[in-house]
C-alpha cells in the first residue's frame, strides 16, 4: 500500500545517495515517509572507484596499494562534504595534504618547447625565474592595465567561454597555456565551449570586484580578508552540522580517504540500508517515467512499478531524456511525464583512465609534487593520438594510502603509482586503450613527458579503465539553461518534482553532495 507520502529518488550516483541521506535524516523512519532510491548498476556511487591491490616485484618488495580510477581528492571548501563526514563519522580515515606538502606547492606542465616539465610558478621569486615568466608577467600586467571593456555582472545572464574569458583578461597564450590546462584537469574537455558563469563564476566575481581587472580583484579580497580578524578559513554556514571536522581541515591543501574515495560512497550507502524507510534497488533502472493524479509512477526494466508523491531526478541529463522517450501511456487516467528542455544541449566528456604501479627505484620516476597537465596544442587536437591530457604523481599526493609489510621498515623502497588521463576533447585515444600497441606508445611519450634519457622500468601493474561520457560539460549559456529547465520541471511535471546532477550543477563530488542536499530540504511534505 502506498504510504502517504514518499519520494523516489533516481540515481545513486553521488547525487542521489546524497539527497536520499539527507531525505532520510528529514524524514526518519518514525515519519512514515518511505524513501526510495533507484539505481541501474549493480553499485552505488557512480564515477567513484577505489581499488586495493597487492603488487609485488621481482625484487620481492610488496605492497597493498591503492588506485583510484575516478575522483581521487577532495578540496576543503565544500561544507556539505565536510558535514558529511561529521555525520558519517568519518574524521578518523581522512588523509590530508598541507599547503606546504611538495604535492600542494609542486604542479607542472608538460610544454612541447621544453624538455620535460616545467614547474608552475608558486611565489613572486619562483616566478622571476621561471620560464613561463615570459607568458605569466605579460598576462598579469595587461589585465592589470585594464581601465575598460566590458564587465559580466555577476547577476547578468551573459556568458562567453572560458578561453573568451581568459584570453580577453590575460591574452591568447595564456589562456591556451595555463586556461585549456586547468580545463583538461578538471573538465577534460575544451575551454573554447565551456562556460565560464557555470565552470568558474569566481572569475566573474573577481572581474566585477575589480572593476575590470581579475588580478585587482583578487588583490581586493585579499586584502579585505586580511582586515577581517573575524573570518575563519572555512566559514561555518548556517544549516551545516560540521561538529570539529572544519578543525582538520586548517592549513590543508586537499584530502582523501586512508582508503580511497569510495569510503564516502560506501558509508553513505551503509547508512542508508541502516534506515527502515529507505529502500534500494539496485541492478534494475528506470524504464518509464508516469504521473497518476498527484502520484509519479517509475516502471524499472524488470517491470516493477514504484509509485511516490515526489521524485527526484538524479540521472545524466541524456539518460533522462531517453527514459522520457520511451515513456508512454498505457492507461487512460496515467500519463507519461512529459519532456523537458536542454537535456541534450550538452556534450560529455569520455575519459580513458590508465593505473601504473612502477618497482622502487634509486632514481625517482618523477619530480616531487602533485602531478603535470597538458595544454591544448597550438595547432588545436590532432585527429588521431594518444590525446593525454595529464598526469597524477599519487605516491606523491597520497602515499599514505599504501601499506607496506611491517618487517621491512622504512628501509624499503617505495613503489611509484601514477594515473594518466586520456581522452576528452582528443576523442579516443590511438592506439587503442585494448590494442598490444598501446601501453608501448603510453610509456613511450610519459618518458618523454619527464624528460628522461632512459626507458621507464616494467610496470608492475597496469589497469586501464574507459568511463563513457563521465564528466558533462556546461557549455556557454549553461546556467540561464538550467534555470529554463528548472522552471519547465515545475511547470510540466509539478511542484514536487526536481531534476539535479552533474549536469545540473557542478561536476565536483562537493557540487554534487551540495545538489543533492539542496533539492532534499527543498522538497515540500
Amino acid at each position: 500500500m502506498l504510504s502517504p507520502k514518499s519520494v523516489t529518488v533516481l540515481g545513486g550516483g553521488i547525487t542521489g545517495l546524497s539527497a536520499a541521506l539527507h531525505l532520510s535524516r528529514r524524514l526518519p523512519a518514525h515519519s512514515a515517509v518511505c524513501i526510495n532510491l533507484i539505481e541501474r548498476s549493480a553499485r552505488l556511487g557512480g564515477w567513484v572507484f577505489s581499488e586495493r591491490v597487492q603488487v609485488k616485484d621481482a625484487k620481492g618488495h610488496e605492497a597493498d596499494v591503492l588506485l583510484e580510477s575516478g575522483p581521487r581528492t577532495l578540496r576543503p571548501n565544500s561544507k556539505a562534504l565536510l558535514e558529511l563526514i561529521h555525520l558519517l563519522d568519518l574524521a578518523p580515515s581522512i588523509l590530508t595534504v598541507p599547503r606546504s606538502a611538495p604535492a600542494a606547492r609542486n604542479r607542472f606542465l608538460r610544454l612541447p618547447s621544453s624538455d620535460g616539465l616545467t614547474t608552475i610558478p608558486s611565489s613572486f621569486i619562483s616566478l622571476l625565474a621561471s620560464p613561463l615568466a615570459t607568458i605569466l608577467v605579460p598576462a598579469v600586467l595587461r589585465d592589470v592595465r585594464r581601465t575598460s571593456g566590458k564587465v559580466l555582472n555577476m547577476d547578468s545572464s551573459e556568458d562567453e567561454s572560458v578561453d573568451a574569458f581568459l584570453t580577453r583578461h590575460f591574452g591568447a597564450e595564456f589562456a591556451r597555456t595555463f586556461g585549456s590546462a586547468l580545463v583538461h584537469g578538471i573538465y577534460a574537455t575544451d575551454s573554447r565551449i565551456l562556460s565560464t558563469r557555470a565552470a568558474f563564476p569566481t572569475l566573474r566575481q573577481l572581474e566585477q570586484h575589480g572593476n575590470g581587472s581579475v588580478v585587482r580583484g583578487a588583490f581586493a579580497e585579499t586584502f579585505s580578508s586580511m582586515r577581517s580578524s573575524k573570518l575563519s578559513e572555512i566559514p561555518v554556514a548556517k544549516g551545516y552540522d560540521l561538529g570539529d571536522v572544519v578543525d582538520l581541515m586548517k592549513g590543508v591543501s586537499v584530502y582523501s580517504f586512508h582508503n580511497g574515495m569510495q569510503t564516502l560512497t560506501q558509508s553513505m550507502a551503509t547508512h542508508l540500508q541502516e534506515q527502515p524507510n529507505v529502500n534500494i534497488l539496485q541492478r534494475d533502472g528506470a524504464q518509464t517515467l508516469r504521473k497518476n493524479n498527484d502520484h509519479y509512477e517509475v516502471t524499472t526494466k524488470s517491470g516493477r512499478r514504484i509509485t511516490s508523491t515526489h521524485l527526484l531526478a538524479a540521472l545524466p541529463l541524456p539518460q533522462l531524456h531517453r527514459i522520457l522517450e520511451d515513456s508512454s501511456s498505457s492507461h487512460a487516467d496515467i500519463t507519461a511525464l512529459p519532456q523537458l528542455p536542454h537535456l541534450l544541449e550538452n556534450p560529455s566528456s569520455s575519459v580513458t583512465v590508465v593505473n601504473l604501479i612502477f618497482p622502487p627505484s634509486s632514481t625517482p620516476i618523477h619530480p616531487d609534487g602533485f602531478g603535470y597537465l597538458i595544454p591544448r596544442p597550438s595547432n588545436d587536437y590532432p585527429a588521431s593520438s594518444l590525446g593525454m591530457l595529464g598526469t597524477v604523481f599519487d605516491s606523491s599526493a597520497l602515499s599514505g594510502q599504501d601499506h607496506y609489510p611491517t618487517a621491512n621498515g622504512n628501509t624499503q623502497g617505495k613503489f611509484v603509482k601514477l594515473t594518466i588521463m586520456l581522452g576528452g576533447p582528443y576523442g579516443k585515444p590511438s592506439p587503442t586503450p585494448s590494442s598490444p600497441e598501446f601501453l608501448p606508445a603510453l610509456l613511450n611519450e610519459l618518458q618523454t613527458h619527464l624528460g628522461r634519457r632512459e626507458p621507464l622500468p616494467e610496470p608492475c601493474v597496469v589497469k586501464i579503465r574507459e568511463h563513457q561520457d563521465c564528466i558533462p560539460t556546461p557549455t556557454v549559456g549553461h546556467t540561464t539553461r538550467m534555470k529554463e529547465l528548472a522552471a519547465a520541471v515545475k511547470e510540466r511535471w509539478g511542484p514536487n518534482a526536481a531534476v539535479i546532477g552533474a549536469g545540473v550543477g557542478g561536476v565536483s563530488i562537493g557540487d554534487c553532495v551540495e545538489s543533492g542536499r539542496r533539492a532534499a530540504y527543498e522538497l515540500s511534505f
